[in-house]
């Protein structure tokens, strides 16, 4: 089993090798993470380790502007909505962005993610709307505001499911799923309709909500993380003076330098149990 990119900055820079697959389940990432290469690696990473075929296809806003030299890169090995409107795929990925502390209409590119979510209704079987994507897609979907909180919730942190019938926690014993946000989902006493929380937390806002029969599903954090992914954001911050604690749940050592990768195992499950949803 494989997966293939079929475009994108590692598949550029040959980082990443593709091989011959037959049926594949076409997968759409739209990244908005600054971390291009490090995420594409992520994601394919992530979705390879499910066992399941699949092709990725790397998606940009093009109404973004870019403040780096990369970007002009970005443009030549992404696509844009307006180079995929006609075809469909089985399933669409937004990443988190660094811009979560903006209200979402100044966002740049925030005209064109509801464009792209409003696309994706009637060319995808199913999206993922991670980190900061989930709280836009809340607040696009259902009205859910964001709001600032005192402290950065960073770390892994562990859900209680509250619905164990749904295809997407199938075999998973336990769900834990890496956190680094400094907002979070001002949750309603009642949900709106046709909104649930799969996965609840005791000491944050949910972690997985779920809308139109799984066909949009909202994850607070970041589950295709690799192992280091936090200790270097830890480390990053550290450098830069920043006031930040180590993640919880994370290092296995008081000295921070052993990591519980606790993560994997049921990131790779997660990721698996909506692909093999999306045969339908």
């Amino acid at each position: 089993m494989t997966v293939n990119a079929r475009n994108g900055l590692l598949k550029l820079s040959s980082r990443w090798h593709n091989e011959a697959v037959v049926n594949p389940k076409e997968i759409l990432i739209l990244n908005l993470m600054p971390t291009k290469e490090a995420t594409e690696w992520q994601f394919l990473q992530r979705l390879r380790e499910t066992g399941i075929d699949c092709t990725v296809t790397f998606l940009y806003p093009a109404t973004h502007r870019f403040r780096h030299a990369n970007g002009q890169k970005i443009k030549q090995h992404y696509v844009c909505l307006d180079q995929i409107r006609k075809r469909c795929f089985d399933g669409l990925i937004i990443t988190g962005a660094p811009v979560e502390c903006l209200p979402f209409e100044a966002v740049d590119y925030w005209d064109e993610f509801k464009q792209i979510v409003k696309w994706a209704h009637s060319h995808v079987k199913s999206i993922i709307y991670e980190c900061w994507a989930a709280q836009a897609g809340l607040w696009n979907d259902f009205g859910l505001p964001k709001q600032k909180i005192d402290h950065k919730i960073f770390g892994v942190y562990q859900g209680i499911a509250c619905n164990r019938q749904s295809p997407l926690l199938k075999d998973l014993a336990t769900i834990k799923i890496p956190q680094s946000r400094h907002t979070e989902v001002q949750v309603p006493k009642k949900l709106p309709n046709g909104l649930q929380v799969l996965v609840a937390n005791q000491t944050i806002d949910p972690l997985i909500y779920q809308a139109d029969h799984g066909r949009s599903i909202y994850i607070t954090g970041h589950p295709e993380y690799s192992a280091d992914t936090l200790d270097n954001e830890y480390r990053r911050d550290q450098q830069k003076g920043l006031t930040i604690q180590p993640p919880k749940n994370y290092y296995i050592d008081q000295k921070c330098h052993d990591i519980d990768y606790s993560w994997r195992q049921p990131g790779i499950l997660l990721y698996r149990n909506w692909l093999n949803g999306l045969a339908g």
